[in-house]
């Protein structure tokens, strides 16, 4: 990464937030099913983290013409495919519905 756009502190600070959150993330899914329920409350509370900083930084990668910036851009719609991005949806609406989704899980904590 050595394009303007990753040169600047708060992108960097962002991208290593990001990195940090997702390896928290990976590290229980295993064991969440076995899981007490405030575990799983915490788990669902990080993913609202996660997915809250991911907007933020596709927001400031649709921002920047930095040719790595939109190369990023590119490759994280294509990830996004394999969660559920459809062709012709927009990010925001996807990242709605992975909100949704987060809130269905949480009412299946209360039943």
């Amino acid at each position: 990464m050595s394009g303007e756009f990753f040169d600047s502190e708060v992108v960097r600070e962002s991208v290593a937030e990001l990195d940090k959150l997702q390896k928290e993330l990976f590290e229980s899914v295993m064991t969440l099913p076995f899981a007490e329920e405030d575990a799983k409350r915490e788990q669902l509370d990080l993913m609202r983290e996660f997915l809250e900083k991911q907007k933020l930084f596709i927001f400031r990668l649709s921002l920047s013409d930095d040719p790595e910036a939109v190369e990023m851009k590119e490759r994280i719609l294509d990830s996004a495919k394999l969660f559920g991005l459809q062709e012709g949806q927009g990010i925001n609406e996807f990242f709605e519905l992975m909100q949704s989704q987060i809130d269905y899980l949480e009412s299946t904590l209360d039943d």
